[in-house]
């Protein structure tokens, strides 16, 4: 049994995202403005990213916001420790809608607080979002579970943070913003993903790692944006631990990016396959193959390339790539994630194109 989907390219289309509200904030700039935020965020709120970014979160409170807590709200993130909270917040369009916020501080390494990082979740609609939140009406079952979500990612996916810290910088080009986007939906996917198994009262300890895939596979196709190039995945059903299963989605994401960036720079039309299989003796094979140009000649990428916190030191301007050509941020995480994988990597490319194999 396979999963088998053909991926279309429509550039903000928002069918391939998550529901899931994704919000990062900068406590070192005046009154901790929003940095970035998610396509979920843009659906949940009606607000847009254009709106969001550069303001404080409070103009999602409105006329029956408690001030009680908007004073917890104030007190979770003056403290810097992770917190959850329920309330009232309001759509662009007036509506409101209550609201499951976890917040997390994302830490440099030196301990210093450097983000906030907020996952946010629909519990409401109108009405009977303002009669829950006046009754008190307890859900606190749902926060509970998706702030043990947000520590089974960020117990299982530290890199995630490194990366997102990597990436989010105030002056971020349009290069990299995009990176920072498809690596955080790839994230809010792995909630998705999990949230969806609790919901059907199944073990969260293991990941459908088809569904995932195929999953990351449509946000990437559908951020890059380039409608003549096919993506094609065909994923054996299978399950993964959570750990293994996220970090071979960012994998993933990373090794279609590439080959949607740089497989076809010279042509209109392409083809990326993405295959996951089982192999006899409980191994797994991940191949990202494309008919692009190929790599140029003599490379041997991903290799050489730097640590991710040497990409920390020398990055400067949210380049994705050195200017000297050599494997930028993209390979330092490829690189890292394999290792963490415990993974073996083989690129074969020429003049037909490039095969990256991965076997766990």
């Amino acid at each position: 049994m396979t999963d088998t989907v053909d991926v279309p390219q429509e550039h903000g289309d928002n069918r391939f995202g998550t529901d899931l509200a994704i919000v990062l904030t900068d406590p070192r700039l005046p009154d901790n403005p929003i940095t970035y935020v998610n396509d979920g965020f843009q659906k949940m709120t009606l607000y847009s990213r254009q709106y969001a970014v550069g303001r404080n979160c409070r103009f999602l409170q409105g006329p029956e916001t408690r001030p009680d807590d908007v004073r917890r709200l104030r007190e979770g993130i003056a403290a810097g420790e992770e917190f959850e909270t329920i309330i009232l917040n309001y759509r662009a369009d007036g509506t409101p809608f209550l609201n499951q916020l976890v917040i997390a501080p994302v830490r440099n390494e030196k301990g210093e607080l450097v983000q906030f990082f907020g996952v946010q979740r629909h519990v409401a609609d109108g009405d009977e979002a303002i009669d829950l939140y006046e009754e008190g009406a307890r859900v606190d079952t749902g926060v509970e579970m998706l702030r043990e979500l947000q520590h089974r990612v960020k117990n299982h996916l530290s890199m995630i943070v490194g990366m997102i810290r990597l990436q989010a910088r105030h002056d971020v080009t349009v290069r990299s913003f995009s990176a920072l986007s498809r690596r955080i939906e790839s994230l809010s996917l792995l909630y998705d993903e999990l949230l969806a198994a609790d919901a059907k009262s199944s073990s969260n300890q293991t990941l459908a790692a088809g569904a995932y895939l195929s999953r990351i596979a449509q946000v990437v196709a559908g951020l890059e944006g380039r409608r003549s190039i096919r993506v094609n995945v065909d994923c054996d059903k299978l399950r993964l631990p959570v750990d293994t299963g996220a970090r071979l989605g960012l994998l993933l994401s990373e090794l279609l990016t590439n080959a949607l960036e740089h497989a076809f720079e010279d042509r209109d039309e392409g083809v990326v396959s993405v295959r996951l299989e089982a192999e006899e003796g409980a191994s797994v094979r991940l191949i990202v193959t494309d008919d692009g140009k190929g790599l140029p000649e003599n490379s041997v990428w991903p290799q050489g390339a730097a640590t991710i916190a040497e990409q920390r030191r020398k990055l400067k301007s949210g380049a994705e790539r050195d200017e000297d050509g050599t494997s930028g941020v993209g390979g330092s995480i490829v690189q890292s994630l394999v290792r963490s994988l415990d993974a073996d990597l083989t690129v074969e490319s020429g003049p037909e194109g490039t095969k990256v194999t991965v076997i766990l």
